[in-house]
């Protein structure tokens, strides 16, 4: 199968028989594609809903200098409001769309215009999402996170309006992983699938 390469998403992690994590990334694929180093392979754990995932040795195994591509879960949404707060960021989507999240899920935000990076956040988990109906309702579009966006003294809005072109809100994940034996390394790179090559 070929594969297309997610530019600007590749990690390398050193692995020993002690589980490690990587730090938070976003989901921009739903296909990574891991290598193992040499001399020992590497058992991996993907989470998306743990702030420190363990890897053990009944996890998935990739042989030393082979490689495996696994699927993750992604799911993205634009963003049309941002209320900040020390604990409970709220994120408003565009009316008639729901959030594709759920609570215990993490999340990363991307504003999308250069002049507004203080509201970019890392790997912050939801902690609600609001399916009130009737006239007053959010109907799944608004969603509380725990992201610390309480600093930030700018309104979210490009050029006064509402409508912030890019702003997006994504799935995120961190991964583990532990040595068969000796120490290794991981290559971790976000991909597109081709077809078969």
């Amino acid at each position: 199968m070929a594969h297309r390469v997610v530019v600007g998403s590749g990690l390398t992690m050193a692995v020993t028989k002690t589980s490690t994590a990587t730090s938070s990334f976003v989901i921009e694929s739903q296909y990574v594609r891991l290598t193992a180093g040499t001399p020992a392979g590497a058992h991996v754990s993907i989470s998306q809903t743990s702030l420190s995932p363990t890897a053990t040795t009944a996890d998935y195994y990739i042989p030393a200098t082979t490689s495996e591509t696994l699927s993750m879960q992604r799911y993205s949404c634009p963003v049309v409001g941002v209320t900040t707060s020390d604990t409970a960021t709220i994120i408003d989507c565009p009316e008639g769309m729901q959030v594709p999240f759920s609570v215990g899920n993490y999340v990363s935000f991307r504003a999308g215009i250069s002049t507004m990076p203080d509201f970019d956040f890392n790997h912050a988990r939801v902690t609600d999402v609001n399916t009130s109906n009737g006239v007053q309702g959010y109907h799944q579009t608004r969603l509380t996170c725990d992201a610390n966006t309480g600093g930030i003294m700018t309104s979210f809005s490009a050029g006064g309006g509402f409508n912030v072109p890019g702003a997006t809100l994504y799935s995120s994940a961190r991964l583990a992983a532990r040595s068969e034996g000796d120490p290794t390394g991981l290559h971790i790179i976000q991909v597109q699938t081709t077809g078969e090559a």
